[in-house]
């Protein structure tokens, strides 16, 4: 699929994984990654996908160069409000996701995150990383 970013995502089925966004923070950014699609009983949840954080933080937004060697720190379930809720829009894609296929079958054993709490892990991290 051929996408001009950036481009606010309406459902999943333009993410894709690697693809990431800027997390605003009171003093710069963190940064959203799609991990995985999610899939239940072998059909694409059109809304929730599976988003990682990374424990980067900068002063202007992530670009691939800047996040290349950052990993992921948390992982849940998300809405894809979650991301045009925070940082409004997926900035490009190209970052390596490690150990996760490109669908995810839907499980209680990872934790499915509101709209906002992906700003909240990010603010945590960046504090802890000052």
């Amino acid at each position: 699929m051929n996408i001009a970013y950036p481009f606010i995502p309406k459902s999943t089925s333009r993410i894709e994984q690697g693809q990431f966004w800027a997390v605003p923070l009171d003093n710069g950014y963190g940064c959203g990654v799609v991990l995985a699609k999610l899939s239940n009983q072998g059909k694409i949840d059109t809304r929730l996908f599976l988003a990682g954080l990374l424990d980067w933080s900068g002063t202007d937004e992530p670009t691939l160069s800047s996040i290349e060697n950052a990993v992921v720190i948390e992982r849940g379930f998300a809405h894809i409000k979650s991301i045009t809720e925070t940082g409004g829009k997926i900035i490009d894609s190209g970052y390596v996701v490690c150990n996760f296929s490109k669908e995810v079958e839907d499980t209680d054993s990872i934790s499915t995150w509101g709209y906002h709490f992906i700003s909240k892990l990010a603010a945590k991290n960046a504090e802890a990383t000052k």
